[in-house]
């Protein structure tokens, strides 16, 4: 195994740990020297690893105190690992529920700018993703990437790159969540539609077509609407 890949691994498995809670904030960590010799690696390597958490924000050194793990308030969630890291908990809950919260402070408005800016180009791709997302709703990995691939086309039409960017930053962070809601639907689905598929496809269909008739109000609305079902799935998929 390459030193990078060994780095790698290192750092994952360091990662992991303080964002699931098996280190705590506070706690300290090894010495470099001990830490390289429970794992067998080299203190470069550790040295490395420890620099990646701490650009992360999740730990912090100093010469009198040493090692310790940082509070969570500083941690630099924005960073593609340490979201990948807090989606892959057992209990997820949480932070799926956070990850929504984000999510409804966000598209909405971002369907409203998207309604004023979309073109017939923006147009045709976001209907071509609708036709993906009806093809996978009985397979739930083409659901997951066709879902993330239609909110994304969606975001596009905004022409905003901070937008844009910000929403492909979350990317694996969402098909995580959407995981979770795929099965959570299947339990739960609301009134008065007909089943989960029937739920899941006029909702993302009244978001296509206020946009796509640039009613940026009912763009907003009809986002908002559907994120709020995303936010109650998540909060109901512990129910029977």
């Amino acid at each position: 195994m390459s030193l990078q890949n060994i780095s790698d691994q290192l750092l994952h498995e360091l990662g992991r740990k303080i964002v699931h809670g098996e280190l705590q904030p506070g706690q300290s960590l090894p010495k470099v020297e001990d830490y390289s010799e429970m794992k067998g690696v080299s203190r470069t390597v550790v040295r490395e690893v420890l620099k990646s958490l701490s650009a992360r924000r999740l730990i912090e050194s100093t010469t009198k105190i040493g090692t310790m793990v940082c509070p969570r308030s500083n941690w630099q969630w924005w960073d593609p690992d340490v979201l990948t890291w807090a989606s892959e908990m057992d209990d997820k809950g949480e932070f799926l529920t956070r990850l929504t919260e984000v999510r409804l402070a966000i598209e909405p408005a971002a369907m409203e700018l998207a309604a004023k800016n979309v073109t017939e180009e923006d147009i045709q791709n976001i209907q071509n993703c609708y036709e993906q997302l009806k093809a996978s709703v009985d397979n739930e990995e083409k659901w997951v990437k066709a879902d993330y691939n239609f909110h994304h086309s969606l975001i596009q039409a905004s022409h905003n790159e901070l937008l844009i960017s910000l929403i492909q930053t979350l990317r694996l962070a969402l098909e995580r969540s959407r995981h979770t809601t795929f099965h959570a639907i299947q339990q739960h689905p609301a009134e008065p539609f007909q089943g989960p598929d029937d739920e899941i496809l006029e909702r993302h269909k009244a978001v296509m077509l206020a946009v796509c008739e640039r009613n940026g109000a009912l763009a907003r609305q009809k986002m908002y609407e559907l994120l709020t079902r995303v936010s109650q799935l998540i909060m109901s998929k512990d129910r029977p």
